[in-house]
């Protein structure tokens, strides 16, 4: 990549658009370098020459908010890629119980199911469209419905109505991630997409992806249990990525190591999440989640200082030159994060003059 990058530019400083034709060539020659080293470990493998150490599963870390800072999460978990388990939230002062949502988005909605024979994110497809209180009343008894998964349905851009009233105190966005850079650019397609809504059976789940963009991501679980498994980003060689894609070859609820044998090389985080804890994930991180019990939660994806370089690396891979000179040009986005952060009602995320703050510290 950066053997892309240091050649000769035309002109004084050269384009973007240049920089990413360059950063472009550079991912090209890094898919073929994994392709090889890939093939090559795997021939080991298969030959009994492979002499990688074999990780055993590692268990997600529970923290209580009350003893977690801004600090430490930054430190311990967001800037090292570590998933934790955080307990001991209040999101909300409504109750966000199925009947409220039943009740407040009534809307059409379209819903996901998963098919193992697509090489999509997670495995999901469209599986059709229905009006969310009926979705709500029959998801856990109809035979068909307990396989579809209203996943990451934007509450701001669908349901407004979900935040209560101006100045919509109804509704907290935790410390660790009331910074979300996203916020502070008015240009930014993502800022008004979350938090979004999930709602699915026990038998629903979503197959081993990365979340979009690099992007860092956490759920809040209203109801039910879920089960997610996590690998480090490092271990993409040994989880059988499509370099380039958002498909991943084995089901890492039901690994099958003939097929897949460097799978028992990559060291695995497994944790179960309870109503009431929120989930973090680190972004770049491969996770699959499956939903033991019928579940609904909340969730949001973001950008903030731990994760700014893999988001911008990931727009230079996707021709986002206009995401990436608006995070970039060191005048449209206020960068740093506060030790002090404290939550932050909906209405006050929305509504921060990020310009006039002047003690970022992190």
């Amino acid at each position: 990549l950066m053997g892309a990058l240091e050649q000769p530019t035309a002109g004084k400083n050269g384009t973007l658009r240049e920089l990413g034709a360059r950063a472009s060539e550079g991912f090209r020659r890094l898919q073929k370098l994994f392709q090889a080293l890939f093939e090559a470990l795997h021939t080991a493998e298969r030959q009994g020459r492979a002499t990688l150490p074999q990780h055993r599963t590692r268990k997600v870390e529970r923290r209580d908010a009350s003893e977690l800072s801004v600090s430490e999460f930054l430190e311990k978990y967001a800037f090292k890629g570590e998933p934790v388990i955080i307990s001991g939230l209040l999101l909300s002062t409504q109750q966000l119980s199925l009947d409220f949502f039943s009740r407040v988005c009534n809307k059409s909605v379209t819903l996901l199911r998963k098919n193992n024979n697509k090489r999509t994110w997670g495995r999901l497809e469209d599986a059709g469209n229905l009006p969310l209180s009926e979705f709500i009343a029959t998801f856990t008894t109809n035979a068909t419905r307990k396989e579809w998964y209203l996943h990451d349905w934007s509450l701001p851009m669908q349901c407004p109505e979900a935040f209560g009233q101006a100045p919509y105190e109804g509704f907290t966005v935790p410390k660790y991630f009331a910074g979300d850079y996203f916020q502070r650019s008015g240009f930014s397609g993502y800022m008004h997409t979350w938090p979004s809504l999930f709602i699915g059976s026990e038998l629903t789940e979503s197959a081993v992806h990365i979340d979009g963009g690099n992007t860092n991501f956490w759920m809040y679980l209203l109801s039910g249990r879920k089960e997610w498994r996590f690998y480090r980003r490092r271990d993409l060689i040994n989880i059988y990525v499509r370099p380039g894609t958002p498909h991943f070859f084995p089901d890492i609820f039901r690994p099958r190591h003939d097929f897949f044998p460097l799978l028992k090389y990559a060291e695995m985080y497994e944790g179960i999440q309870e109503a009431g804890d929120l989930m973090f994930i680190p972004a770049g991180n491969p996770h699959g989640v499956r939903n033991l019990e019928p579940i609904h939660g909340v969730s949001m994806n973001y950008v903030d200082g731990s994760n700014i370089w893999l988001y911008l690396e990931e727009a230079l891979a996707t021709a986002q030159y206009m995401e990436f000179e608006l995070f970039t040009d060191n005048m449209s986005i206020p960068m740093g994060m506060r030790s002090t952060q404290e939550p932050l009602s909906f209405g006050e995320w929305k509504s921060q003059r990020w310009r006039d703050i002047d003690d970022f510290d992190l």
